[in-house]
């Protein structure tokens, strides 16, 4: 015993207590230089964890650009053509931007979606009744000329599908081209013009017609062909990519 301290011996091992220690002398020492912190590792912190959690969020988002580019490119492949259910023809009225009365019945315009009845655009701080000005176009496009109607079946509200021409003219075509109707499963070079030139809705700001009913109580639209799900996958996908990559550079 030395300095107050007591000593035994068990086994070939020396025991050495006193003041609150307790230690082996002549025990073997296994792991040296490694020791443990209540709950984690000595050494190890938690910004160990760190590249490897963002490694993952990289990993995720380029995963989502992969299928948002693989959406987008199978979107634009030109839709298998349906067939015809019927044909009308006559002198027609416009209900809004992308629907008609026609011998007495109720026509959707296939392939184009146009702005709703009371929603609004902007052109810098200005506000326009972008529905309205779209069904204006629409009515100057079949007035006093005979309005022919392919039909390719009907939607969920009962309405005729068709692609109709009016003077000559391919009203679907037009509408998208005015920038008072966007592409909806068909006339996506049209709308890429539209576009382009700033006309109509791309002058300013707006809200796709389908999202403003979705955002404002309205009933949904289910889309007309295969493509136009293919498209509505590639735009969610891409806001998917674009939150990710903001949630990166935020975090950097």
């Amino acid at each position: 015993m030395e300095n107050g301290d007591d000593g035994a011996e068990r086994g070939g091992l020396r025991l050495r207590i006193g003041r609150g220690r307790f230690g082996a002398v002549g025990s073997p020492r296994r792991n040296p230089g490694r020791r443990f912190d209540f709950g984690r590792s000595a050494g190890r912190t938690g910004r160990s964890r760190d590249p490897q959690g963002r490694g993952s969020l990289i990993g995720g988002w380029l995963f989502l650009l992969v299928l948002s580019i693989g959406a987008y490119f199978a979107s634009r492949l030109p839709p298998p053509e349906k067939p015809m259910t019927g044909e009308l023809q006559g002198a027609a009225i416009a209900s809004d931007g992308d629907s008609l009365r026609l011998d007495g019945r109720r026509v959707r315009i296939e392939g184009i979606d146009a702005p709703e009845i009371g929603q609004s655009c902007r052109r810098g701080e200005d506000a326009w009744d972008c529905g309205a000005e779209a069904r204006r176009r629409l009515a100057s496009l079949v007035e006093g000329a005979t309005t022919r109607c392919r039909l390719h079946g009907r939607d969920r509200y009962g309405r005729e599908l068709g692609i109709c021409e009016s003077g000559g003219r391919d009203v679907g075509r037009a509408m998208v081209l005015s920038g008072l109707a966007v592409s909806y499963g068909l006339y996506r070079a049209e709308e890429e013009t539209a576009r382009e030139r700033q006309a109509g809705l791309w002058s300013g700001d707006f809200v796709r017609p389908q999202e403003w009913r979705r955002t404002n109580g309205e009933p949904a639209e289910t889309p007309h062909r295969a493509g136009d799900l293919l498209e509505l996958i590639a735009q969610w996908i891409e806001n998917e990519v674009r939150m990710m990559a903001e949630r990166i550079i935020g975090g950097g």
